[in-house]
């Protein structure tokens, strides 16, 4: 099945999420009149409205672990068997923190979910550990939120999701207001078998269309909270395909970058950050969670 037909579903189930006390009240009162066939609306619907958002996704995560492996014989790609066929920059233009990522499964956005698995979540954090200055519940605090997006790398703009408000931020739960766990997103081919995918992108910012060529490091798009998210930040991940729940991650070696030890990075993320830096012998940078990282352009 393709993946756009499970968000065609998902995106139902959205819609009556909104109107399950109606459906609910129409079931039980057709059921009271006597009217036909009414009373399986109660029990549908009140299903429907049981499940959360990215719940179908997930699931479809689940069946992408087995096909992703069985479409690789159970060699998927790594920074041992693969290399990239072109250069990549990070994608934005400032200093962001690597919270979530790296090449080795102790540091792994996601190693079980293989599209995954070498995705990395970007931040804006002050030397304080903070990603915010003032109320944790606004948007606008946030350091991040509405920075530009940079494309990686010269491609074609194949897939584009602008549909999702923002999701709710408190500082201490996710939560995802949209039927895709992407939120807001992009899609850009950059060659045979290698396409980025950046996500949680605020709505009504792209500066591009499906069918665009893009330069590497020309502004695309601005940082959101769309999807299933904590507060605003980037994700950002390159796979073999289109789709972003049946194609195997791969592994970046950045190029012209900077990447140092964040200042006081304890304070944010107590999780350990050992060997986030590997450099390749042709000087380009595998990093990973606790590290500022930046181009040099």
């Amino acid at each position: 099945m393709r993946a756009d037909i499970f968000m065609n579903v998902f995106h139902i189930i959205s819609i009556t999420k909104k109107l399950k006390w109606l459906f609910f009240l129409a079931g039980v009162f057709g059921d009271i009149g006597g009217i036909p066939h009414t009373n399986w609306l109660v029990w549908v619907f009140t299903f429907l409205a049981l499940i959360e958002p990215g719940a179908i996704q997930g699931l479809y995560q689940i069946f992408g672990i087995f096909f992703i492996n069985v479409s690789h014989k159970f060699n998927v790609p790594s920074k041992e068997n693969y290399k990239c066929k072109i250069d990549y920059i990070l994608p934005f233009p400032e200093k962001w923190t690597v919270i979530n990522g790296g090449v080795e499964k102790k540091l792994s956005h996601s190693w079980g979910i293989l599209t995954q698995r070498y995705a990395y979540d970007f931040f804006i954090l002050n030397d304080e550990g903070k990603s915010f200055a003032g109320d944790n519940k606004l948007l606008k605090n946030y350091y991040c939120y509405g920075k530009d997006i940079i494309a990686p790398a010269d491609g074609i703009v194949v897939k584009l999701s602008n549909k999702h408000k923002d999701s709710r931020v408190d500082g201490k739960k996710v939560y995802c207001d949209a039927w895709d766990i992407r939120g807001n997103f992009i899609l850009i081919k950059h060659s045979d078998n290698e396409y980025s995918a950046i996500a949680h992108i605020m709505q009504n910012s792209f500066t591009v269309n499906v069918g665009d060529k893009v330069k590497q490091g020309e502004v695309i798009a601005q940082c959101g909270n769309s999807g299933n998210t904590s507060e605003p930040h980037i994700h950002f991940q390159l796979q073999t395909g289109k789709s972003f729940f049946l194609s195997a991650g791969l592994p970046i070696a950045f190029t012209n970058i900077n990447a140092n030890a964040k200042n006081n990075y304890e304070l944010a993320d107590k999780r350990p950050v050992a060997n986030n830096l590997q450099t390749t012998i042709d000087n380009k940078f595998y990093i990973g969670r606790g590290l500022e990282v930046e181009n040099v352009l």
